[in-house]
């Protein structure tokens, strides 16, 4: 029987719950043996009952992004060498999957940690919102001396860089093996390519010179990020078992976030229930990202379009 310890992040600028994730919560505190939830919003008192009633519920500051949440539950939590797996996961996703399930089918991989999602992009890592240790990396040097050494940054850019790829990165020099849940196909592969060209052709800040076009040529070239590039196969059955809300809120390739949270709508009606309404309550709080923002799609283009953009479940 496996022992398992998780710790997730929570933050909400209201300090509400969405109920995505009160279903999150419920999900994972039914996967695990012990969830610990480490909050930096100004819970409310009814969104502060619910957590202590779900799940072991602590409040911090809020500074620090994820990763300080995350070392914040790590230390709580005491005694690691107590679990067979220790996942630190956050709120910034609906998941599509039951986690019993996902955990089954990790069971037998011949990998020290892994993720829902892998990506190449900066360099190889899992992406931090969802990452499950075996024992032997938790009880590992490595392990220990990047929590103990965590220090809080103060930009997103600066958490992706050190912190997620960091952590990755430094777990494979010590030789640890990493995996995903979700494994690409060649279709897959080829498709998420041709999105990535389509954003290289939107992107701003190339002019339409040589070097400009060079820039675009290497733009398209780039690693994708599976949860936008590939962000539709959660409607696949599930075999990307989530959907991230940055894609749904921000849409960065450009193909159509308004009508794939329609079709996850349509689909899969309990996981996405009143995610659209507070995406719509949340907003405010989640301006444009400056250097997401793409170029209009010319008219001439938009058959083009119809080849990459979002697509219904099969």
């Amino acid at each position: 029987m496996t022992r398992r310890l998780a710790v997730m992040a929570h933050y909400d600028h209201r300090g509400g719950l969405g109920p995505h994730v009160r279903r999150q919560v419920e999900s994972v505190a039914a996967a695990v043996d012990r969830l610990l939830v480490v909050s930096a919003a100004d819970l409310t008192d009814d969104s502060r009952a619910w957590l202590r009633r779900h799940a072991e519920l602590t409040e911090r500051p809020n500074y620090g992004y994820d990763f300080t949440s995350y070392q914040v539950g790590l230390h709580r939590a005491g005694d690691l060498s107590a679990y067979d797996e220790v996942v630190i996961c956050n709120d910034t996703y609906v998941p599509v999957k039951p986690y019993d399930e996902i955990f089954a089918a990790m069971s037998g991989q011949a990998v020290d940690f892994w993720g829902l999602t892998r990506t190449e992009r900066v360099a190889p890592h899992v992406q931090s919102f969802f990452v499950a240790f075996r024992p032997w990396v938790v009880g590992s040097e490595t392990f220990r001396r990047f929590w103990t050494g965590l220090d809080p940054l103060s930009t997103r850019r600066q958490v992706i860089m050190q912190h997620e790829v960091g952590l990755s990165g430094g777990l494979h020099c010590a030789g640890f093996r990493s995996g995903s849940y979700f494994q690409e196909t060649d279709a897959d592969r080829r498709l998420a390519r041709r999105r990535v060209r389509w954003w290289a052709m939107h992107r701003l800040g190339a002019e339409r010179t040589r070097e400009g076009v060079e820039k675009r040529r290497e733009w398209a070239r780039e690693p994708w990020n599976p949860s936008a590039a590939l962000a539709d196969r959660a409607l696949d059955g599930g075999r990307l078992p989530y959907v991230k809300l940055d894609t749904l809120r921000f849409d960065p390739y450009g193909l159509g976030a308004d009508k794939l949270l329609t079709y996850c709508e349509q689909q899969l009606p309990e996981a996405f229930a009143g995610v659209r309404q507070f995406m719509a309550d949340t907003a405010v709080f989640y301006p444009p990202r400056p250097t997401e923002k793409l170029r209009p799609t010319p008219p001439t283009l938009m058959p083009l379009r119809r080849q990459v953009e979002y697509r219904r479940g099969r």
